[in-house]
């Protein structure tokens, strides 16, 4: 009787134990949509930036918070739904390679003042590469 109940418990604490906590996939998709509202976030602020008030510590803040943001929708990416999967792999590699054709070409310069038009022009790029990769991705 004893062992009867024993596996009866056993049996009924399986089902359970899924119980209570997120599934994975859920999780993916808050990281997803966190790391894109962030990343909106700090496009907007860069592209607020002129050569005349920004720093190059605070570019390299803001980019590599966005560098960050893509690394953790990427480390997201293999718990999402195989539709949704596709869709924020294209667009995080799109992205992605995006800020790093920026991010080199903004290295390339020694100084902010000897490359505002680049600058302008790569953030600029950068706000453009937001809106077409990372923007359709839906969230609620």
């Amino acid at each position: 009787m004893l062992l009867g109940v024993s596996v009866l418990l056993t049996a009924l604490a399986i089902p359970l134990s899924g119980c209570g906590g997120e599934s994975a996939q859920a999780k993916a998709e808050k990281t997803v949509c966190s790391a894109r509202s962030d990343i909106k976030t700090r496009v907007a602020t860069l592209k607020t930036l002129t050569p005349s008030i920004a720093t190059v510590p605070q570019i390299k803040e803001e980019v590599s918070a966005i560098v960050d943001d893509v690394k953790k929708i990427q480390g997201a990416q293999g718990d999402l739904a195989p539709a949704r999967k596709e869709q924020v792999t294209h667009a995080t590699d799109t992205f992605e390679r995006d800020v790093e054709s920026v991010v080199s070409n903004l290295a390339s310069s020694l100084s902010l003042s000897g490359a505002s038009t680049q600058l302008e022009t790569a953030l600029r790029r950068l706000g453009s590469s937001y809106a077409q990769a990372l923007e359709p991705i839906t969230c609620s």
